[in-house]
């Protein structure tokens, strides 16, 4: 599958599924609701490839919603037979 289709589907997935499970879950009224942006998707040179999948999150996260977070995006991704590793990178730019 060419990864400008794959970054198209992630965000569509991201923003119609992942994003309101978040805020409905997690952020209160006082809160600002949270956003998540494909920045870009890189198969890695190494045998065997990884994808590495870098997501910007608004306002920056950390802890297990994270790791709730990657294995979502990992499992979303392997319905694409992609079978190889997943890495995901929040709010990091890939330098290439």
């Amino acid at each position: 599958m060419e990864i400008e289709k794959l970054e198209k589907y992630l965000q569509t997935y991201l923003n119609d599924v992942i994003t309101p499970m978040v805020n409905k879950e997690l952020v209160g009224e006082e809160d600002e609701p949270i956003t998540l942006t494909v920045n870009a998707i890189r198969k890695g040179t190494y045998q065997p490839p990884i994808y590495h999948v870098f997501i910007d999150i608004d306002p920056n996260w950390k802890g297990s919603l994270l790791k709730r977070l990657e294995k979502n995006i990992e499992d979303f991704i392997k319905i694409f037979s992609i079978r190889n590793k997943i890495k995901v990178h929040w709010n990091k730019r890939p330098l290439f």
